[in-house]
């Protein structure tokens, strides 16, 4: 009894931080929300709890969370403004876009503080490679766990509190300033 109410506690301390700073709600179900932050790498580690190595990262989230991004994106800008379809497709490919996803989750999330990574990766700062994507499909899986527990509007919700349009837009324009630097650069 005593081992189970000490995973209890250790659970519901691993997924505090998530749920009070990122999507602002306690989740239903636990183990579904540990599949998104915990890495493969972590559980092949000496785990201090083996109900970890029966929790893997469940990429259906991620595959659940790209639809519902994708829709949510959708919603924000047929329902502000008039704009084709083909602009609103648009809107889906960039604010949609990994790369993007990765640096949104990374610079103004800080995702990475509440994934539960192997020692070599985070020793590593896999997050940092430039090639990486991998915080990209873990918000994915947060937006496949938030419509799952909240709908929809809890979805919406999350992507305004923390001004995901906006950020995104920032991101955007950091990015082509730093290709027009690059580009000057290199011709100066």
């Amino acid at each position: 009894m005593e081992n189970t109410t000490e995973w209890i506690n250790y659970r519901d301390e691993i997924c505090y931080p998530v749920e009070r700073y990122l999507i602002g709600f306690a989740v239903r179900d636990k183990k579904r929300l540990i599949s998104a932050i915990i890495s493969n790498a972590f559980c092949n580690e000496k785990v201090e709890f083996e109900q970890l190595k029966g929790i893997p990262a469940d990429t259906s989230l991620e595959t659940m969370g790209d639809f519902v991004l994708d829709f949510a994106i959708f919603d924000n800008f047929a329902l502000t403004d008039k704009h084709t379809s083909k602009e609103i497709d648009d809107f889906r490919q960039l604010y949609g876009n990994n790369k993007m996803l990765h640096r949104f989750s990374k610079n103004y999330l800080h995702l990475q503080n509440y994934i539960l990574w192997g020692p070599n990766e985070r020793k590593q700062k896999i997050w940092d490679h430039p090639t990486t994507e991998i915080l990209a499909d873990r918000f994915e899986m947060l937006i496949g766990i938030i419509y799952l527990e909240k709908g929809i509007e809890g979805v919406k919700n999350f992507l305004e509190k923390h001004d995901f349009f906006q950020r995104i837009d920032k991101i955007k324009e950091l990015s082509m300033i730093n290709s027009a630097i690059n580009s000057e650069s290199f011709h100066g």
